[in-house]
C-alpha cells in the first residue's frame, strides 16, 4: 500500500531569514542586552552568527535533539553536545533556535539551565525565527524567564530551512 503525505511546507531562504535576524537583533540588543548567545546546534546556528552582527556577543554551541536515531519524535530532548556553564552564571544569556514548535526543548532547557547548572531564569532569553501558533507543551508565563522573541508568528506547517 502507497502512503502519501499530504503535509504542507513552507521554504524560506537564506535572504528572509538574514533579514528577520537583523530586524531584531537591535531590539534583543535594547530590550534584552545579552552577555552572550548560547546557539542550539543544528537550527539555531546560522541565526545565531546573523545576530551576532547586531549583538557583538561570544557565542557558544549545544547541540540536542527531540528525535530519536530513528528520527521518532521523543518525549524529553536528548542531549547531544553540553558544555560547562559555570562559566555563563551571573551571565545574560540569549538562546537561540529556529523554531518554537512543541515548546519541548524551551521548557527542557529552563529546568536544566535552572536546576542542574543553577542559572538564574530571568538571566536567560530566547529568540526563535518562527513560533507556531499552535499549542504548546507549556505556556510562556510558566516558564517564567527574562525574555522571549520570535521573528515571527506562523501556521503550523512544516518548515523548510535553506540549511537542510
Amino acid at each position: 500500500m502507497l502512503i502519501i503525505s499530504m503535509v504542507e511546507k513552507v521554504y524560506y531562504s537564506y535572504e528572509e531569514l538574514d533579514k528577520l535576524c537583523r530586524d531584531n537583533g537591535s531590539i534583543i540588543k535594547k530590550e534584552f542586552n545579552p552577555d552572550v548567545i548560547l546557539a542550539i546546534g543544528g537550527g539555531g546556528l546560522i541565526p545565531a552568527r546573523i545576530l551576532r552582527n547586531s549583538i557583538d556577543v561570544p557565542i557558544y554551541v549545544i547541540t540536542m535533539s527531540t528525535y530519536d536515531e530513528n528520527n521518532v519524535s521523543i518525549d524529553e530532548p536528548r542531549i547531544i553536545q553540553w558544555m560547562d556553564f559555570s562559566i555563563l552564571r551571573n551571565k545574560r544569556i540569549l538562546i537561540v533556535d529556529e523554531v518554537d514548535d512543541t515548546r519541548k526543548t524551551l521548557k527542557y532547557l529552563v529546568e536544566k539551565l535552572t536546576k542542574e547548572e543553577k542559572l538564574l531564569r530571568n538571566n536567560l532569553g530566547f529568540f526563535v525565527l518562527q513560533n507556531k501558533k499552535k499549542n504548546k507543551t507549556i505556556e510562556l508565563n510558566k516558564l517564567d524567564v527574562g525574555y522571549y522573541k520570535s521573528g515571527e508568528n506562523v501556521e503550523d506547517k512544516w518548515i523548510v530551512y535553506p540549511w537542510e
